[in-house]
């Protein structure tokens, strides 16, 4: 499977076939999609997903975010960007 990891400093997002100790050692990169991480390896916070992307991310963070949010990803990948960002778009408590 593969990883996606986002840079929450610039938005950047890179994927990658295995864990990358160069990114998982850097904090501003965090892995938004991916294997389940074990709790040997996990740095993160206990989040219930990848923070939704800003609208100026690329589109494989919204991939990433819309199969996080249970999408198929597949159809997520039909969808254009903008597709995405009208489905999920808008945070949790109602703002764009």
């Amino acid at each position: 499977m593969t990883l996606v990891y986002r840079n929450s400093n610039t938005g950047q997002v890179v994927e990658a076939t295995d864990r990358d100790p160069w990114l998982d050692m850097l904090d501003n990169w965090r892995i938004i999609s991916g294997p389940e991480p074990d709790s040997a390896t996990d740095t993160g916070s206990a989040s219930a997903g990848p923070d939704r992307p800003s609208e100026h991310d690329n589109k494989a963070a919204w991939i990433a975010y819309a199969v996080a949010r249970g999408m198929d990803e597949a159809d997520a990948k039909a969808l254009s960007k903008a597709a995405l960002i009208e489905e999920f778009g808008e945070d949790e408590d109602g703002e764009d």
